[in-house]
């Protein structure tokens, strides 16, 4: 189960990667384009959960190595995501006003959020995906 639960979360967490380096130049083709702030972070906050959802439910369904309920994915998601989005913006926040080299900010950034999904994706398999199974 270990090295499944690992196949499961590289994929989920290199799925968020190219997500954030993809956002990243979706938003400097915007500005180029002359396209308001507002456009950049609309296109950042609807692509991202969608692209992580899909992300998240191949990443159990394919490399989780177990069967999983497919109607217990979008719950599990929710327990992944929330508290992900959650510490991302205090995170994000946090480290604008305490590191002054934004490359500096960007990069323990990325790192704590890392850290947020592996710890999240953890808590989503093992309390909604196998708990469930366990029960039901």
């Amino acid at each position: 189960m270990e090295d499944s639960f690992k196949k499961a979360f590289l994929v989920y967490a290199y799925s968020f990667i190219l997500v954030f380096m993809f956002n990243s130049l979706v938003m400097v083709v915007m500005m180029k384009a002359g396209l308001p702030p507002a456009a950049e972070k609309l296109f950042s906050y609807v692509s991202t959960p969608v692209v992580l959802y899909f992300a998240y439910k191949l990443a159990v369904t394919k490399f989780l190595g177990r069967p999983v309920d497919e109607k217990r994915v979008p719950k599990a998601w929710l327990y992944q995501f929330v508290p992900f989005f959650i510490v991302s913006v205090l995170a994000f926040h946090a480290l604008t006003f305490l590191v002054p080299r934004p490359s500096v900010a960007v990069f323990i950034f990325l790192n704590v959020e890392l850290l947020v999904i592996y710890f999240t994706f953890k808590y989503s398999i093992q309390r909604v995906l196998l708990k469930e199974e366990k029960n039901g």
